[in-house]
């Protein structure tokens, strides 16, 4: 009976996975996850909602935000419908935390995020980059 032994490419370091003709099964190695790193660049499109403002308009909410944000020196772009923060996993997170604290600090008691996250082990690529990927396609006309 042979037996093949392959590595998940993106979880190597957490399981092996073993197949004879028969079965297969999955073993998880022994990790300190406490001491697992996180990416070190990512971006996170993140849209916070103030909950319970005296009118209908947040945007002095936002405005303080955007204050925090700059303020942090990480790239950003505003948009209509929030903020693309790029950076360290752990300072993307800290300003989104003290985005929170900054609304929390104005007498709303209550905020939620909405958050899309992306990282990429392969290659850098800025926001600016993914929006120019797409533009330099419509412009080719190979859409």
């Amino acid at each position: 009976m042979s037996r093949i032994t392959t590595k998940s490419h993106l979880l190597k370091p957490l399981l092996t996975t073993t197949t004879t003709r028969t079965f297969t099964t999955t073993t998880r190695k022994m990790t300190d996850y406490k001491n697992l790193p996180t990416p070190s660049s990512c971006y996170a499109d993140f849209c916070l909602i103030p909950v319970g403002t005296p009118t209908s308009s947040v945007s002095k909410e936002i405005a303080l935000v955007q204050a925090v944000i700059r303020d942090s020196g990480i790239k950003h772009t505003m948009h209509s419908a929030g903020t693309t923060l790029e950076g360290s996993w752990d300072e993307v997170y800290r300003v989104i935390g003290q985005a929170h604290t900054i609304v929390h600090q104005s007498g709303i008691l209550r905020v939620q995020s909405s958050l899309r996250t992306g990282s990429r082990t392969d290659k850098v690529q800025s926001a600016e980059d993914k929006v120019k990927k797409v533009e330099d396609i419509l412009a080719a006309g190979k859409q």
